[in-house]
């Protein structure tokens, strides 16, 4: 009876596990290839989202100001706390720079402080004099020196948002007050590969004096 049992089971045969073998081998390189193509593509989508954060960030730092000093003494200057505003540096558009220079509320004691953000070599720094005294070399803002390699300024124009009566009537000895500021930064994703972000807005200092009569 034994017997029986015995010369009735059967095995797998060589061809059969070859096979099993050679399917499993396969679902094995498509998952692989799956998984990469994946990671890949987040790699990729991840920098694409990382560009832009640091985009408005570095947009909010000329607006509401990068902060100099430290403890209790921290000042924050930007456009919108701005007593004066000059458009530095130049582009290829007539009346746009690629720079603007900040000067913070007036501190009699201080009276020469200044914030300056340009673009070098496609990258923006920012000069600054704080408490009289002038920063050793201009710091990296955007990007962050770490991703310099991957990320590059393509363009950075500041201009003036009323040229033209844009926003109001312009007036022969009206100051600069409201600037238009205008960003193209790309970021290598991949080898070769790269994605673009492009933003342009308006600021204004929130203390317009304007001549009377308007």
């Amino acid at each position: 009876m034994n017997t029986q049992i015995s010369n009735n089971q059967k095995g797998f045969t060589l061809i059969e596990m070859i096979s099993v073998l050679l399917i499993s081998t396969l679902l094995i390189l498509v998952a692989g290839v799956g998984l990469s193509v994946f990671f890949g593509k987040y790699q990729e989508l991840n920098a694409y989202v990382e560009l832009q954060k640091d985009t408005t960030e570095f947009l909010s730092f000329i607006k509401n100001g990068y902060n100099v000093g430290s403890g209790n003494n921290i000042q924050f200057n930007g456009v919108v706390n701005a007593r004066a505003l000059e458009i530095t540096g130049r582009t290829n558009e007539a009346g746009k720079g690629n720079g603007i220079k900040i000067i913070p509320p007036l501190r009699e004691e201080y009276p020469n402080d200044f914030m300056h953000f340009y673009l070098q070599e496609g990258i923006i720094r920012a000069n600054y004099m704080y408490n009289g005294v002038q920063v050793n070399s201009p710091a990296f803002i955007f990007p962050k020196r770490a991703l310099k390699e991957k990320v590059k300024i393509i363009e950075f124009k500041v201009g003036d948002a009323n040229a033209y009566n844009a926003l109001f009537p312009y007036k022969p000895d009206e100051k600069l007050c409201v600037v238009t500021v205008e960003i193209k930064a790309k970021v290598e994703t991949s080898a070769k590969k790269f994605r673009n972000v492009s933003f342009s807005t308006v600021m204004a200092m929130k203390n317009m004096e304007r001549p009377e009569g308007n």
